[in-house]
């Protein structure tokens, strides 16, 4: 009898280690593109896209701001050239009251989002992007990246035709 219950236990320890749950992997954010258009002045794009991260690390502190730090919202400008999309980030611009051309990068930051619980994080968020005013139709390709550094799929939005 001794030499059962010995078992029984033996296999309760082996079985409650073979089941313990070790820390997930950390998991990229997801976006969802919702829409795109124009200001009312049409003198800069707007972007609205939803967003959902399973491990709740999203945000950059203040003082978090140089190397894989320093933007979290990647985008690439494309601009419709001939009917062919052709990469434009950065966005170089030529200013007339300076004479001078004008250098603009689009990455972005959002803020750190507390979460202590490190639960799930899932919001909205919109961007207002500038464009070259010297074309007809563009459009932005957009990815965010969490504090883990995992990046997440990238959307494209529409495309943006100036009338």
């Amino acid at each position: 009898m001794q030499s059962i219950v010995k078992i029984a236990i033996l296999f309760s320890i082996l079985f409650s280690f073979g089941c313990s749950k070790e820390d997930p992997e950390p998991a990229p954010p997801v976006i969802t593109f919702l829409d795109a258009q124009l200001s009312s002045d049409k003198s800069y794009g707007i972007v609205r896209f939803e967003f959902f991260d399973s491990d709740g690390d999203l945000g950059l502190k203040q003082d978090e701001n140089s190397g894989e730090q320093e933007h979290n919202v990647l985008i690439d400008y494309y601009e419709k050239r001939n009917g062919i999309w052709e990469l434009k980030s950065p966005i170089i611009t030529f200013n007339v009251q300076n004479q001078a051309y004008d250098t603009g990068d689009l990455n972005l930051r959002f803020p750190f989002l507390e979460n202590e619980g490190q639960s799930t994080l899932e919001g909205e968020i919109t961007l207002d992007l500038q464009y070259d005013f010297n074309v007809d139709t563009f459009r932005y390709d957009i990815r965010i990246k969490d504090r883990a550094f995992q990046t997440s799929n990238m959307i494209s939005t529409t495309e943006l035709i100036v009338n």
